[in-house]
């Protein structure tokens, strides 16, 4: 450890700028992990989360530790700060391209139903539907299970159809059998 801190010190202390430059890429990495953690956590992906936990921790200490030695020193404190605020977008990236989130969508309408299943269905989504009674009467209730990146299109459809239609959605987290658009293999 004490290796790997003399080596740090050494390209940090050789040029400024280079110093920010390691801090901040260390803290894009270091928050992109967290925040994939957070994504294997909710997962229940406990080995990979473990494992990217004590990685990210270590370099959290090892950077914070040496902005904190020299608190004075403005660049290292703005890239510590811009590397945290990059980290976050870049860890919702990559959670977003390597995770497949599973996610049922519910659309709620009251008379112009029939024009919203008819086109889910011929895009290729698997619809079933049923009968609901809210506070003005009947309505029709449509779910779809599909990828997450597919709700605009699923929205959209609905929306041409149905101006007043109400949708819901929310993340699954395990299913078994029927028909998912978009989802080439079980969760």
């Amino acid at each position: 450890m004490e290796i790997i801190m003399d080596m740090i010190d050494k390209v940090m202390s050789s040029n400024i700028y280079l110093g920010a430059g390691i801090i901040f890429l260390s803290r894009v990495l270091d928050v992109a992990m967290g925040t994939f953690r957070v994504q294997m956590i909710v997962r229940r992906k406990k080995l990979i989360a473990g494992v990217l936990g004590f990685f990210e921790v270590l370099i959290f200490i090892l950077i914070v530790s040496k902005v904190i030695q020299d608190i004075g020193n403005w660049p290292n404190v703005i890239a510590y700060c811009a590397g945290f605020a990059v980290g976050n977008m870049f860890g919702i990236y990559i959670s977003e391209k390597i995770t497949k989130e599973i996610i049922s969508i519910g659309i709620i309408s009251r008379d112009k139903w029939q024009g919203i299943e008819e086109k889910l269905r011929e895009e290729g989504f698997g619809v079933t539907r049923s009968v609901g009674y809210g506070k003005d009467g009947e309505v029709q209730i449509l779910k779809i299970i599909c990828e997450r990146n597919y709700f605009p299109k699923v929205r959209d459809v609905a929306l041409e159809h149905d101006s007043e239609v109400f949708i819901t959605s929310y993340l699954l987290t395990g299913k078994n059998g029927g028909r998912m658009y978009g989802v080439k293999s079980k969760i």
